[in-house]
């Protein structure tokens, strides 16, 4: 059954709807969704960029390989220390960079 059974009917000028259209375009809300958003005060994202996905699907990856080397590594006698911090920083630089992107998108 419908949650919403009000209907409400509003009259925007060119202008408005102009503004309203290119919200909708950029959060990927319909018309509805966004106006109850702005009503609720809940905070308005804009749509992640596809690539968002696909570079964090890749990164999710990278982390597999990297429990995989590391699972070697622990069976064959270990790596080097230096490669072992280096892989560290670089995984801990890409974690950062997408929680940055996500506070942004999602």
């Amino acid at each position: 059954m419908r949650k919403r059974n009000n209907p409400v009917q509003i009259y925007l000028n060119d202008s408005e709807l102009s503004k309203l259209k290119a919200l909708c375009a950029a959060t990927g809300l319909t018309h509805s969704v966004l106006i109850r958003k702005m009503i609720s005060e809940t905070k308005i994202k804009e749509r992640p960029n596809v690539d968002f996905f696909d570079l964090r699907q890749a990164i999710d990856r990278i982390g597999n390989n990297l429990n995989q080397i590391a699972h070697w590594a622990n069976a064959n006698g270990g790596i080097s220390e230096e490669n072992t911090a280096e892989a560290l920083r670089l995984m801990k630089e890409v974690k950062a960079t997408i929680r940055r992107w996500a506070e942004i998108w999602l």
